[in-house]
């Protein structure tokens, strides 16, 4: 009997040792999946993050007209489905063509207002080194952002707003460098904007070598490889709403009083029940741009 029980003691033992074991390998079997599941996430969200746009730029192969026009570049537009907007690019051995097509009312009205800046990275990376901000946006320039109903504040409004297309401002290349000057003395540089057609159309002609007949060229030769960005800067709502203060105090001792921003640049800013209109995240796009070169166009 005592060795009976002996026995028994022991082979109880075992099994505990054995279902202990178990236990511990299914523990680490787990977590290294765990661990592995987590490495796997982590890998995806990374090859994520690292993808690069990567756009091409073909051989100039017609005339292209700086008029805020997109007749030109037929057949030329990728779409960007990201910033919801369409670009097309061209280039030859002294200059780079740039189109940008916006067809959202809220984008068009935010490209207008606070202004657009195409950067340039002349080393292919997402380093803002050089840029041209244009149009400078209302908010920047002081044009009100709402037009008053009088036919002498709607005229000062007009005028604001055409002069607001004249002038251009250059950033870069030196850090924290800019200047901001009339569109015609920016030498080598051809640029129009058309926001009256139902859609924003953004041209750009642009030298790619900087030189001391064209200071304010991108620093690149075709064939290169450059990084470009399109943005619109962050809608700064204190600014608006300190404006807009001014303004009503303005109209409070005027007597008059401002209206909504129908037609031109504007559309309404407020909606029924005066709920603020909800504005798109703008744009904010970096890619990788092959120029092509010898006049080969390059493959898609």
């Amino acid at each position: 009997m005592e060795v009976s029980k002996i026995q028994t003691n022991g082979v109880n033992k075992q099994k505990k040792m054995r279902t202990l074991s178990n236990v511990f390998k299914s523990l680490i079997v787990y977590r290294l999946a765990g661990l592995s599941f987590v490495l796997l996430l982590s890998l995806i969200i990374l090859a994520g993050c690292s993808k690069k746009l990567e756009l091409n730029s073909n051989w100039r192969d017609r005339e292209i007209s700086v008029d805020g026009n997109s007749a030109d570049w037929l057949g030329a537009m990728m779409y960007i489905e990201d910033a919801n907007i369409s670009v097309g690019l061209l280039n030859d051995e002294n200059f780079m063509y740039v189109c940008l097509i916006a067809e959202d009312q809220r984008l068009r009205t935010q490209v207008m207002r606070q202004g657009f800046t195409l950067w340039f990275d002349p080393d292919g990376g997402k380093k803002k080194k050089f840029g041209i901000k244009y149009p400078i946006g209302m908010q920047a320039s002081g044009v009100p952002m709402r037009r008053r109903e009088g036919e002498q504040d709607l005229e000062k409004f007009r005028e604001s707003s055409e002069k607001l297309m004249t002038v251009l401002e250059i950033l870069g290349p030196g850090k924290d460098e800019s200047k901001r000057m009339p569109v015609e003395e920016a030498k080598g540089i051809d640029i129009n904007v058309n926001a009256a057609s139902g859609m924003l159309v953004y041209e750009l002609k642009i030298p790619l070598n900087r030189s001391h007949e064209y200071p304010y060229g991108i620093g690149a030769k075709a064939g290169n490889s450059i990084g470009i960005g399109f943005e619109t800067p962050e809608i700064d709502w204190d600014e608006m709403r300190k404006r807009r203060s001014d303004r009503m105090s303005g109209a409070g001792r005027g007597g008059g009083r401002t209206g909504g921003m129908r037609g031109g640049f504007g559309g309404r800013g407020m909606r029924g029940g005066g709920r603020r209109a909800e504005m798109p995240k703008g744009i904010k796009v970096w890619a990788i741009v092959q120029f092509a070169s010898d006049n080969s166009p390059v493959s898609d």
